[in-house]
């Protein structure tokens, strides 16, 4: 730990003793499945409501997650078309696990390099809230989650027919940019045993260009989601959900660069016998992204079974014990395979797990959780994630946390067979005889029978505030990863004309994160007025280069103020700082500030209009090579009428 460290401690410290505190959400996070209220649930966590997101504008996932303490928005290894991935603490977006309704959702960036395609399953209206728990979540969820768990919670459906129309319409600053959104949503209880509610979402946006250039790539998303509880009786309920979505992405060069079909499917059975609880649930998922540019489909297709029991008879002890049975499979599929270097790649991975948590109360004040989770891979093996928590009440309003959990991150399909093989051109000869602007280089790379789980051990220590309108925390945590995977340099192998750069997947390094996150929160003050403050240091290292680790910025900072105006106006301002950084090719990035504003007001009744303006500063790309793009001033007006 350097000085940097010690620093940052010490500011947490004076901002935690010069404030007094707060009393805010006192719902339970059902992610961390446990019975405690908020306050005295274990671990580190953001709550992202759908007041929230109506308040910021939010149009993705993504944007709905800008401004959480402890997560960065930044630009991934590549940057292509302005894609961006989420980090929590410091770890690559692969090791950030997407849930929906406590369900996997298939994570494309493992899979299909620089990719965001797992961030627009979900209807932005469908949202009841997003819980983000932060550090690894392996005890209870398995593979991927080494940074995190985000779990989108989708809205249930009321006592009476309820729906919910939105318009939107914007435009970048760039070149093209326009955009359009139309979401219309309805339901609620048909009768005394049967509800159902449904979204419907189609969005457009054009691509951003300069000088003919796709900075940022167009969207064309159509997403259709129903879900439907019928309840045999007041202790027995079956549920059943589909999200069926179509996604395009365009360029300058391609009308449809990719071409994404995605579904999920899912049937669950409730039982509750007085104070245990039975949950049973299956559930598929299946995203298929084809790709103009190289002729090419990757297909994905997951399957999952979960059975969990709960269980609160014992005195001081909620114990939540399950198992889940995983199937994970991927296919390669070319428009054109009559060569090697269009050879497809079909294979498959099984996953066996068991987990246990035992959330124990210690007298009155202590909160002891501890868990454990064995998955058995079929090609690596078995993994054992164990976590312990604890949670101290110093008094009614401030707790002292802390906790130790293992995460482990598991080789893909692709990764882990010795029979992947992808050739990607990256150098071509001139144009004209004698090859005609042919490929001069591949970077050629090859699936490994032998890799181990990437894992990780993390150690945090947290205090939390809260009274009434105020809250603080202020957290440390401590990471040590190893067995990271990697491509790994081989050979250079010569054929004809042309240059194979060899590459296996291997694990070749070991990294070191250390981090600060502070938070502070005062709602209504002189009653008009809330507030939020966060602030997120970051200390990486690669341990065998003892270089920092890329696109991580030691320092972000966001600001949220929510100021009710005269004549009914609601307004919303954030300023987000994100730190100097250094990309993947070397390029120091330089910091960076962006603004938004938006206001909002209810004309009639049931019918608001919402008006505002993403990224003010009109940052558009950062650093000085222009490859790291940004979407630029966003000006929007959105209407919405609920019934």
């Amino acid at each position: 730990m350097n000085t940097k460290i010690y620093l940052s401690l010490l500011v947490s410290a004076m901002l935690v003793n010069s404030l007094s505190a707060a009393d805010d959400l006192k719902n339970v996070i059902v992610t961390a499945k446990t019975q405690k209220s908020s306050v005295d649930t274990a671990g580190s966590f953001s709550i992202i409501t759908a007041k929230d997101i109506k308040r910021t504008g939010a149009s993705s996932i993504k944007e709905a997650l800008e401004g959480v303490v402890g997560l960065n928005m930044g630009v991934n290894d590549a940057s292509i078309n302005g894609r961006q991935n989420i980090s929590i603490r410091g770890t690559d977006s692969k090791n950030t696990l997407i849930l929906v309704d406590g369900e996997r959702i298939s994570g494309s960036d493992s899979q299909i390099g620089h990719s965001d395609f797992q961030y627009n399953w979900i209807p932005m209206s469908a949202i009841s809230k997003i819980e983000v728990i932060r550090g690894p979540m392996s005890s209870l969820y398995g593979s991927s989650a080494i940074g995190g768990v985000v779990n989108i919670i989708t809205k249930k459906p009321t006592e009476k027919t309820q729906g919910d129309i939105t318009l939107e319409t914007g435009k970048a600053s760039r070149d093209g940019g326009e955009n359009m959104e139309v979401s219309i949503s309805g339901g609620g209880k048909i009768n005394d045993k049967f509800s159902i509610i449904g979204y419907v979402d189609a969005k457009t946006s054009e691509p951003e260009e300069t000088d003919n250039t796709t900075e940022i790539e167009g969207k064309k998303i159509r997403n259709v989601m129903v879900k439907a509880w019928y309840d045999i009786d007041l202790t027995q309920q079956i549920t059943a959900f589909v999200i069926l979505g179509n996604e395009k992405r365009k360029t300058e060069a391609y009308d449809e660069l990719y071409d994404i079909d995605k579904a999920h499917y899912s049937i669950g059975y409730e039982k509750d016998f007085d104070d245990i609880s039975l949950d049973l649930k299956y559930y598929t998922n299946i995203s298929d992204a084809h790709t103009e540019q190289f002729s090419y489909t990757h297909e994905m297709h997951d399957d999952t079974f979960n059975a969990e029991l709960k269980i609160a008879s014992f005195e001081n002890h909620f114990i939540v014990f399950g198992g889940d049975y995983r199937t994970e499979k991927y296919k390669k599929k070319y428009d054109n395979s009559a060569s090697d270097l269009t050879s497809g790649f079909d294979d498959s991975i099984k996953y066996a797990s068991v987990y246990l948590q035992d959330e124990i109360e210690i007298g009155k004040n202590t909160i002891l959780t501890l868990g454990a989770r064995y998955d058995k891979h079929e090609k690596f093996g078995g993994e054992l994630s164990p976590k312990a928590n604890l949670v101290y009440k110093l008094n009614d309003n401030s707790r002292f946390k802390a906790g130790y959990g293992h995460g482990f991150n598991a080789p893909t399909v692709t990764q882990n067979s010795d029979d992947y093989t992808l050739a990607v051109p990256i150098e071509f000869y001139p144009s004209g005889p004698p090859f005609n602007g042919m490929p001069k280089t591949f970077n050629r790379f090859k699936g490994n029978d032998n890799l181990n789980p990437e894992i990780s051990d993390t150690f945090e220590l947290g205090y939390d505030y809260e009274k009434n309108q105020l809250a603080i925390s202020a957290t440390y945590f401590h990471t040590e990863l190893k067995d990271l995977i990697d491509t790994l340099h081989i050979k250079d192998t010569p054929v004809g004309p042309m240059t194979y750069r060899e590459y296996t997947y291997s694990n070749v390094g070991k990294a070191r994160i250390d981090g600060v996150e502070l938070e502070f929160t005062q709602n209504k003050i002189f009653d008009k007025l809330d507030l939020n403050l966060n602030y997120t240091f970051l200390d990486t290292e690669n341990k065998d280069t003892k270089k920092e680790l890329f696109n991580r910025p030691a320092h972000t900072a966001n600001l949220k103020l929510s100021v009710e105006l005269p004549w009914e106006i609601n307004s919303n301002f954030r300023v987000n700082y994100v730190g100097n950084q250094t990309a993947a090719d070397g390029e120091k990035l330089d910091a960076y500030t962006t603004l938004g504003l938006q206001f909002s007001k209810e004309f009639i009744e049931n019918f608001t209009i919402r008006a505002g303006a993403e990224n003010l500063s009109n940052i558009k790309h950062i650093g000085d090579s222009n490859q790291y793009s940004i979407r630029g001033r966003y000006v929007y007006a959105r209407l919405n009428y609920s019934f």
